[in-house]
């Protein structure tokens, strides 16, 4: 009795060739253009001020805008490279992301929900990407 590799993949559980490949870009993807819409958020808003009972804090956290925007930019070229099946692609992927998780922890007393996200699903693509078994996939 012969199956299908499609069929047989179904029963095994394994990944379909390219799925792992376009799942890691795409969380890339999502994170890059969060990144682009909070380092955008950030320059245009260039001074937010917070009152708290008796206190006013003034930022200027454009600085941290551009930051954000570099490295969403980073991060994108990042994904169009693991769409692209390039072989450095994970590993300047990982990198990257890294560098995001970080920029993104300097941020977080400026938008702490947010900056919450963003460092959940940076390190859901680390993890995706360290956890990626290339020898399932099919070139």
């Amino acid at each position: 009795m012969t199956t299908s590799a499609q069929h047989a993949g179904g029963v095994t559980g394994q990944v379909p060739p390219g799925d792992a490949t376009y799942a890691a870009g795409a969380l890339l993807s999502t994170s890059a253009l969060l990144s682009l819409v909070v380092g955008l958020f950030a320059v245009t808003a260039n001074e937010v001020a917070v009152s708290g009972p008796g206190y006013q804090y003034t930022f200027q956290i454009a600085g941290w805008g551009w930051a954000n925007m570099l490295t969403g930019l980073i991060l994108a070229a990042c994904a169009l490279a693991l769409f692209a099946r390039a072989t450095w692609a994970r590993v300047a992927a990982t990198v990257a992301t890294c560098l995001a998780i970080v920029v993104t922890f300097l941020w977080m007393p400026y938008y702490p929900i947010g900056a919450a996200v963003l460092v959940a699903l940076d390190v859901v693509v680390v993890w995706g990407l360290a956890t990626w078994n290339t020898s399932r996939e099919s070139v």
